[in-house]
């Protein structure tokens, strides 16, 4: 591995501690001017990294650049490859078009900026550049008895990530959104890939978009969208956060903790909900998640209605 790379994965391994020039010369094997200048490339390349005549250097701990290199340093235990694209139309494309080739478990596409990104029920996701987090996954599910679990640990594993980064705690909203303060700040699209001959689903494409710090929405969604308002934190970080709280909880599917954790963090249990069925339209409160995340829904008559996937809009009781 080149002393630049070693570098960045030193010093973004622990950010705002101050490293000697002296004590990284010597822990690779080279001169303190070659320290020296692994440092000006990687500031070159965008990374934050301060110098000081005394005390030597450190990696900035919020450090916006969305690089490989970074994704790996902040969670160097997963080895699975990591994409970096400055525009893609879908991080869920090229995900799926990479699936095609049998790649590894865990591997990740990212992108600066979407220009086709998309949600769920074919609705588009606004992504522009520099200002969220654009994620896909593969993955290889071992057991597909527990593929209905796949978009709750997605959500659930957002909701982690977004929590250890910034340190703020967002809802989610059945089936597949998270929110704050009662607006929209990420949404996940899970995709699967099947088998030709056999018909059965082999891979699972994970795309989760995340507003990190957009301020400006397009005006059909600036009522009902927002973001983390975080322009300190570092993307790749919460890449790599993320994507090792979704492999965790990937290979937990069958725990009853992470159905747990996601009816925790629902903001829609115990509230009105309205939402369409086969065309009339439905009013009920939300009354329990179940372990398929399933969401029933007990009407007004008192029945019981079981919604395995589609939109609802909520009216909360308490903000």
């Amino acid at each position: 591995m080149a002393v630049r790379e070693e570098l960045l994965n030193e010093l973004a391994s622990h950010p705002e501690t101050w490293y000697s020039g002296e004590m990284l010369a010597m822990r690779y094997n080279v001169s303190r001017t070659a320290v020296w200048k692994a440092v000006k490339a990687l500031q070159n390349s965008g990374y934050t990294i301060e110098s000081s005549p005394t005390k030597g250097y450190r990696f900035v701990s919020d450090n916006d650049t969305l690089s490989a290199e970074l994704v790996q340093a902040f969670c160097p235990q997963i080895t699975a490859p990591v994409h970096v694209y400055d525009v893609i139309d879908s991080t869920n494309n090229k995900a799926k078009m990479l699936a095609a080739s049998a790649c590894q478990h865990g591997t990740l596409v990212l992108a600066d900026e979407q220009t086709a990104g998309r949600g769920r029920q074919g609705h588009s996701f606004y992504s522009p550049k520099k200002t969220g987090l654009y994620f896909s996954l593969i993955a290889h599910p071992e057991d597909m008895r527990y593929i209905s679990r796949i978009t709750p640990a997605a959500a659930v594993s957002a909701a982690e990530a977004i929590a250890e980064v910034t340190g703020i705690h967002p809802g989610i909203k059945w089936v597949n959104d998270l929110f704050l303060k009662d607006r929209k700040i990420a949404g996940i699209l899970t995709e699967a890939i099947t088998d030709f001959e056999t018909g059965k689903i082999h891979t699972v494409v994970i795309g989760i978009g995340i507003n990190c710090s957009t301020e400006v929405f397009p005006e059909d969604i600036q009522d009902i969208a927002s973001s983390l308002h975080a322009s300190h934190i570092s993307r790749s970080r919460l890449a790599a956060v993320l994507r090792r709280q979704l492999l965790y909880h990937l290979s937990h599917l069958d725990d009853p903790a992470l159905m747990e954790a996601y009816r925790k963090d629902s903001i829609v249990l115990g509230h009105e909900v309205t939402y369409i069925k086969n065309g009339t339209a439905y009013t009920g409160t939300a009354a329990e998640i179940n372990d398929e995340g399933n969401l029933l829904v007990e009407l007004k008559d008192g029945s019981m209605d079981l919604l395995q996937s589609g939109e609802i809009s909520i009216r909360r009781k308490s903000l």
